[in-house]
């Protein structure tokens, strides 16, 4: 074989190898960016839906609309009337205990102070089997959630979620941790949603950070008219500013006005007290109320400000349609 041929053979053999490497490159850069990776935001959202599926989705009753807020603004807004395919049936899913819960022909039940442990073994592909094992409470919610995997004979690892619910009898869950400990020398992993529940709203969160759940409440339900006059309206709304509690100020307050809420009471967290020093109105088909204000914060600050009330009167009884306060 002559020099030149030898030459182009080399030459080409080069080619090719660099075409294949480029190649190669390339589609493990795409098969990179193939895999997706979810956001903060996205997270926190799916988060919160574990709570709510965790709570069997009671928080939903009677409710029309959630809204989800991350970082003080709207993330989503989820028309709750077409989450489910099939209508729930929130008064059998409230009655629900260990004695009358639907059972799974493939696992086993055993019963023991007032809970229900339920075993089951699923098997996978490349000989993978499952050990699974839920505890349920006395009204048939998740305690415990525990899944072992093996490969053969051999462990490999334990996943589980522990859920902690509060003392009252509504079985609503205040904190899931989630931990998977390794067989090998492999650092266990652990991480903890926190829950608090205040009125129509849930405050979640975890390492990914927080988000807040608001619920609105369903129209068609049954309302309860309110009774109170424009003061005592605009007074029960301060009550419920002392108290921190939000949820029942938004509750006398018109649609439009209890989604500013949260933003207008931004500035003055940790309020104790608020004093009425007198004020002024003017009354008709839309009320206007006017009122001096001390604010008593933590550590017995106080602030002195002008509070601005403008109501109307709705099928419901009146309501705060706008609210502003006035340094």
């Amino acid at each position: 074989m002559n020099k030149v041929l030898k030459t182009n053979i080399c030459i080409g053999l080069l080619v090719i190898s660099f075409l294949t490497c480029s190649a190669q490159e390339t589609l493990k850069t795409e098969t990179a960016n193939e895999i997706y990776s979810p956001s903060k935001k996205e997270m926190l959202s799916t988060e919160a839906y574990e709570v709510f599926k965790t709570n069997k989705f009671l928080d939903f009753k009677n409710k029309e609309t959630l809204v989800e807020k991350i970082g003080g603004s709207v993330y989503k807004k989820i028309d709750l009337n077409e989450y489910f395919s099939v209508k729930k049936d929130w008064d059998k899913i409230e009655k629900e205990d260990i004695t009358s819960f639907e059972k799974e022909e493939n696992a086993k039940y055993f019963y023991e102070n007032n809970t229900m442990t339920e075993i089951k073994t699923e098997y996978g592909s490349y000989d993978v089997r499952k050990e699974i094992k839920t505890v349920y409470n006395k009204k048939g919610f998740v305690v415990l959630y525990e899944k072992k995997y093996f490969v053969g004979d051999s462990y490999n690892r334990t996943e589980s979620i522990i859920n902690e619910y509060n003392t009252d009898n509504e079985n609503r869950v205040t904190k899931i941790i989630k931990r998977t400990e390794y067989s090998k020398k492999k650092k266990n992993e652990e991480s903890i949603i926190a829950i608090k529940y205040e009125d129509n709203i849930v405050n979640i969160a975890s390492e990914n950070g927080s988000i807040l759940c608001e619920f609105i409440g369903n129209k068609t339900s049954s309302v309860s008219i309110s009774k109170l006059t424009p003061n005592q309206t605009a007074d029960y709304f301060r009550y419920a500013l002392i108290q921190q509690k939000t949820g029942i100020a938004k509750e006398h307050c018109t649609e439009k006005m209890a989604e500013k809420v949260d933003n207008i009471l931004l500035p003055y967290p940790n309020i104790t007290d608020i004093k009425s020093l007198g004020g002024s109105g003017s009354f008709g088909e839309k009320v206007t109320i006017k009122e001096n204000w001390e604010i008593t914060f933590q550590e017995n600050k106080t602030e002195k400000c002008n509070v601005a009330f403008r109501l109307v009167k709705q099928p419901n009884g009146w309501k705060i349609d706008s609210f502003e306060i006035i340094k």
